[in-house]
């Protein structure tokens, strides 16, 4: 989005409260004569202007009485009508000299808006210059001309007003964290940075100003500076919670990684007590893969506050992963009393009752599911246990509901289904799903690659060539195609040197991928180059242990002559996946 753009929609943003309809003049005969706001008439829609809203009841407040002359109500007047007809020049200078003379601050917000409207930010600093002088205790008004004053490079203006917005707030935390989203939004960082530093020499013995200046600094990527600035502010507040978890987190982007943990660990330590910290430690224990240890401070911080909604989750997806069932249900059911609508709670009970076998009281917890991140997870793992459970039928009528009820996700429950399908071995039912669901979307991608795989299952080779070639047509670059139809053809017919060129132009785009080299190396041994495909395979085998790719290469080595190296690679590959089809297979083809 370009620069100005961005900016004409933040000034509209903060300049959203207008109080003023179509034909303000109206409204201001009324002011004149009652000293109040007026209410909103019907607005009239316009292609041109951005809309007013209506007048809330904290905007029905004493206001200036407004003498009207005739000037005033003709630039007020003129200024609307040639903005309805999108007249933007003639429209803003007039809503600016209205709002220059008129002693109502609602003129001098509206012109701010038309002229942000217009990208006319020089005229909408001088509006909202004039909408501060009429109204000095509004923070939009003092958020709107700091914002038009960064964007104009007057950072002196810019200071000014983030120094009152700083100075009036009850908590210097929450004005320099204002200070420092309005800074953020400035295109120009380094001026951004600079503004802060000016802001943080007005106010030197803050430790929240030094808090900002990390935070910018950080943003900027002076890492170095930010580092600097947060134990500036540790020097000032030697028990501030934030700037501990600020400097761990400069630490960590530093790839100083012992010294952040260190940090907490001395934090948690000092201020035992403190939530925070001890989930910060807890995240930081867990990025280093020492779960026990991040389970301890999730627990911690359940003590501490059993009504801590992230402990409550975070501790219970540690207990899940270690296996600590009841634990972990227990914190999850404890979260739900407190957030009876998360969803990834019951996705996660699902989970928990599914690893203990109990396949009916998982289908339960999955069909609470009723949306977010893992919705579509859920749905997959309620097919998958309505087929394990042998109802097929009854899985294919439950997605088929889902599908009525959900036809924006109809697509998603197509693939979910036709994978819970293939998974249980059932091809052609899968297929003919793919089928069918290809006649809604006969060019979807995902589908047509799915079908593809099907129908080369199936046997059905032209059906699968088809396909993919469909694919290409309308991506002639697709990785993932060019891979599977190269690898299809090497596989299943003689077309190796047509094979070779498809995979050869995935493996120009996509070279370590095993998935890819894995085809290179099968279709270098379709051609007889046996040397070339052991390398090959091997780079494959060593990046992955796959156990297809372990077929392939024993097989190489096998016909190398050298038997025990491709036993000793299809036994490890058993060992990983026993049950794989195709491996067995080749293990049977060359040892009887």
């Amino acid at each position: 989005m370009p620069v100005m753009e961005n900016l004409m929609i933040e000034v509209n943003r903060l300049t959203r409260r207008i109080g003023l309809v179509t034909l303000i003049a109206a409204s201001l005969l009324s002011c004149a004569a009652s000293g109040n706001r007026s209410t909103t008439p019907e607005q009239v829609e316009n292609p041109h202007l951005p809309q007013t809203t209506s007048a809330g009841a904290e905007q029905q407040q004493l206001l200036p009485e407004q003498q009207l002359t005739d000037d005033l109500v003709f630039d007020i007047l003129l200024a609307e009508i040639a903005g309805q007809r999108g007249e933007l020049d003639t429209s803003v200078p007039h809503y600016l000299q209205a709002a220059e003379n008129a002693r109502d601050p609602r003129v001098a917000e509206r012109a701010v808006q038309i002229a942000s409207f217009a990208k006319q930010f020089a005229i909408a600093e001088r509006a909202a210059r004039r909408w501060v002088e009429l109204a000095p205790d509004d923070v939009e008004a003092h958020k709107a001309l700091t914002v038009l004053a960064l964007h104009l490079g007057d950072t002196d203006e810019a200071i000014t007003q983030l120094d009152y917005l700083i100075k009036i707030t009850d908590d210097p935390q929450e004005g320099y964290s204002l200070a420092t989203a309005l800074l953020a939004r400035n295109p120009d960082k380094q001026a951004a940075l600079a503004a802060m530093e000016r802001l943080v020499a007005y106010h030197p013995e803050s430790p929240h100003a030094w808090m900002a200046l990390s935070r910018m600094s950080v943003n900027v990527d002076k890492l170095d500076k930010g580092l600097d600035a947060v134990n500036k502010a540790l020097d000032l507040s030697p028990a501030l919670p934030d700037a501990m978890i600020l400097k761990a987190q400069i630490l960590v982007r530093m790839e100083r990684k012992a010294e952040a943990t260190q940090v907490l660990e001395t934090a948690v330590s000092k201020h035992p007590d403190n939530t925070m910290l001890h989930f910060a430690y807890g995240r930081m224990l867990l990025d280093g893969d020492d779960l026990e240890g991040a389970r301890k401070q999730f627990g911690r911080v359940v003590e501490l506050n059993p009504e801590n909604a992230e402990g409550l989750y975070s501790l219970a997806l540690l207990e899940l992963e270690t296996k600590q069932y009841k634990a972990g249900e227990k914190h999850l059911k404890q979260l739900l009393k407190l957030r009876p609508d998360e969803q990834n709670a019951y996705y996660y009970l699902g989970y928990s009752a599914l690893e203990q076998g109990n396949n009916d009281a998982a289908l339960q917890w999955y069909r609470k599911v009723e949306g977010g991140d893992y919705w579509s997870q859920s749905q997959l793992r309620i097919a998958e246990i309505l087929v394990r459970q042998g109802k097929v039928d009854g899985m294919q009528n439950h997605m088929r509901t889902l599908r009525g009820k959900n036809p924006d996700q109809r697509l998603t429950l197509y693939l979910i289904e036709g994978q819970v399908l293939t998974d249980a071995g059932l091809n052609k039912e899968s297929f003919d799903l793919y089928g069918s669901a290809l006649q809604e979307s006969p060019d979807n991608e995902e589908l047509l690659y799915s079908h593809s795989l099907a129908a080369e299952k199936l046997g059905k080779l032209d059906v699968a060539e088809r396909d993919m070639r469909r694919i290409l047509k309308n991506d002639p670059e697709n990785t993932r195609t060019l891979n599977a139809l190269g690898y299809t053809l090497a596989d299943r017919t003689d077309r190796y040197q047509e094979a070779l060129s498809y995979i050869n132009r995935a493996y120009a785009q996509e070279p370590n991928d095993p998935a890819i080299i894995d085809s290179l190396g099968w279709v270098h041994f379709r051609l007889g180059n046996l040397e070339e495909a052991h390398r090959l395979l091997l780079q494959a085998w060593e990046m992955t242990g796959n156990s297809e790719i372990g077929a392939h290469l024993g097989e190489v080595m096998w016909v190398q002559g050298d038997h025990e190296g491709a036993r000793r690679i299809w036994d490890a590959s058993l060992a990983s996946d026993p049950d794989n089809v195709m491996l067995l297979k080749v293990i049977n083809r060359y040892t009887p």
